[in-house]
């Protein structure tokens, strides 16, 4: 039995790692080579470019809460009487009248 090593990888796999690796590189590339001529005596940061935006945008922090501890009430409810009769009451006035055969 051969123990699997940790560069026995299928060259799949191998191929897709680099690729992710490159495209990261490229990324980190293009942000920090990123500038606007026209804007770059600015001290603004510019609100039309999507990559700036991101750039310059700060991610908001929110303390952490905790959940409500839950209570467990209980109370002893009365019984209720079944109904024996509806106590519906409706006039014959606002019943649908039944449908018309053509």
């Amino acid at each position: 039995m051969n123990p699997i090593h940790q560069f026995d990888r299928p060259l799949l796999r191998k191929w897709t790692a680099l690729l992710f690796v490159l495209v990261m590189a490229g990324f980190g590339f293009v942000q920090a080579v990123h500038v606007h001529d026209t804007l770059a005596k600015q001290t603004l940061p510019a609100s039309h470019c999507s990559l700036c935006v991101v750039a310059h945008s700060a991610a908001l922090i929110t303390p952490p809460t905790a959940a409500p501890v839950p209570v467990l009430a209980s109370a002893l409810l009365a019984p209720s009487h079944p109904q024996l009769q509806s106590h519906l009451h409706v006039a014959f006035s606002f019943i649908r009248p039944p449908p018309q055969v053509l």
